[in-house]
């Protein structure tokens, strides 16, 4: 009853278990790193296609959830299609191998579940076209578009700086969000895992009155974690870094990080901190 709920009462956990072609003749040279950015999304929006494998992670006082890591990849065609499908830790797939070497967040574990979902961006919305059967009460890919975190950096209050010490031929971009944004988008993410797991009443007369009381037992469990968390996250400190790594001749990403930490008091006087992690690569634009 209620599994997710009763795992695990972490404020991350919720999130682990939701234009014109460019010609890209304009190449990234003592620019400001903000011009950059824009000059990045120029370029994927030019692009016809591109594979992407990631991975995401749930760290709890430096130590990962091992029920929380995932890995996944993808492709992206037309501009606004896109798939993704949940990956082995070695990388390989269920049915097909992805061609792709070690990644950095990927560790062992046992056998996880199989996702895959694919997505169409209309009226400027990416919609879920097709899913696997959802676990928990949802599926953790479509969260983990790359595409629209990339979209969603343009919008956001941020301060966009470059990194110092880039390997040669590259450069990372460092985009952290203001305090205020980043616990808004937070706050907006749990709100919507939380409405997709909370508990509904059957629609005919006989269920509704024979499970009554079970619904009543989940819907008081859904009320009490939905005010926990709601008091953690107001006592928690938020921050939301991501790292872009971009090919400055093409103009293009090929890897986006992003680290979201909260430090909230845990018990006894204690701090703990969460640290959600995830790290996708781009790779075979068209």
């Amino acid at each position: 009853m209620m599994k997710l709920l009763c795992a695990r009462t972490g404020i991350l956990v919720l999130l682990m278990l939701g234009s014109l072609p460019f010609s890209g003749c304009v190449m990234m040279k003592d620019k400001p790193a903000a011009e950059d950015l824009n000059l990045v999304m120029a370029g994927m929006d030019g692009s016809d296609g591109v594979s992407f494998e990631g991975a995401a992670a749930l760290l709890i006082d430096g130590k990962t959830v091992p029920e929380s890591s995932l890995y996944y990849g993808g492709k992206v065609a037309d501009h606004n299609q896109i798939s993704l499908y949940s990956l082995l830790p070695d990388g390989g797939h269920p049915a097909s191998a992805a061609e792709s070497g070690p990644h950095p967040l990927k560790q062992s574990s046992g056998d996880a579940p199989v996702y895959y979902t694919r997505m169409v961006k209309e009226d400027g919305k990416w919609t879920m076209k097709q899913a696997s059967p959802a676990l928990d009460g949802s599926n953790p890919l479509e969260a983990l578009n790359p595409l629209r975190q990339l979209e969603e950096l343009e919008k956001l209050d941020k301060k966009v700086t470059e990194e110092a010490g880039s390997a040669r031929g590259t450069r990372v971009l460092r985009i952290e969000l203001t305090a205020q944004e980043a616990r808004k988008q937070l706050s907006a993410e749990l709100e919507q895992k939380m409405l997709v797991i909370k508990p509904a009443a059957r629609r005919d007369a006989a269920a509704a009155d024979t499970h009554a009381k079970a619904l009543e037992a989940k819907s008081a469990l859904w009320e009490q974690k939905q005010a926990e968390l709601q008091q953690r996250l107001n006592q928690a400190d938020i921050r939301t870094v991501y790292y872009l790594k971009v090919d400055p001749k093409r103009n293009l990403p090929t890897r986006l990080t992003r680290n979201r930490t909260l430090t909230y008091p845990g018990k006894a006087g204690t701090t703990t901190e969460e640290a959600y992690i995830t790290q996708v690569d781009f790779y075979g634009y068209k």
